[in-house]
């Protein structure tokens, strides 16, 4: 596997880069939901619709938590952009030998330091925004039955209404993680309320 090997000039690079590229390309962004950060570490799973993913959570990280970011992504995915682990991506290889390994290195970024954020994409593949429900690979629910973040949904949308350029839509709400929900069920159960709530805000 590949491991984040977190540099400072890159950090610097990625925070300024994500902060101008998002202010740039979109319209209006408005985030909404459980903001607070604490001082635990820091689990997010997200939908994954889109290349910006990504950079959307590393926007949310850099204007509300402000922790170090790591990132699980495919291994052939990072292969292809190794600089992104200097800003703190690592890598996994789905249903292959080294995967326990990665699972490993993901409950030591939640367990060793408070100021650790692991952005993961439960799903473990891209699915279009218009996707009702997310089927959740087993990973994530593995990773919290032996770690205790706070955890946080993260539901993205992105629409364009009546203007040329797109505006961002960022959901966020807590999960109650005691075990009675299903993490995969709390998600979509969440994820179909950002859309119905969403789908009424057309006023921009």
């Amino acid at each position: 596997m590949i491991k984040a090997s977190h540099h400072p000039v890159y950090i610097w690079f990625f925070r300024h880069f994500t902060n101008f590229l998002v202010r740039l390309k979109f319209k209006k962004i408005f985030i909404e939901g459980d903001t607070a950060a604490d001082n635990s570490p820091l689990l997010v799973i997200n939908n994954h619709f889109s290349w910006w993913d990504g950079f959307f959570i590393n926007y949310l990280n850099n204007k509300l938590w402000k922790k170090k970011f790591h990132v699980m992504m495919l291994e052939e995915e990072l292969e292809k952009r190794r600089f992104l682990a200097r800003g703190g991506a690592f890598s996994i290889r789905r249903n292959h030998s080294s995967t326990p390994a990665s699972f490993i290195y993901a409950k030591k970024i939640l367990e060793n330091s408070s100021n650790n954020l692991l952005l993961m994409y439960p799903q473990g593949k891209l699915q279009a925004q218009a996707t009702r429900y997310l089927e959740f690979e087993p990973g994530v629910e593995r990773l919290l039955q032996k770690t205790n973040p706070t955890v946080k949904m993260v539901v993205t949308l992105i629409d364009y209404f009546g203007n040329p350029k797109p505006s961002l839509w960022l959901y966020i709400k807590n999960l109650n993680s005691d075990g009675t929900i299903p993490t995969e069920k709390a998600f979509n159960d969440f994820m179909n309320e950002c859309i119905d709530h969403h789908n009424k805000n057309t006023d921009l």
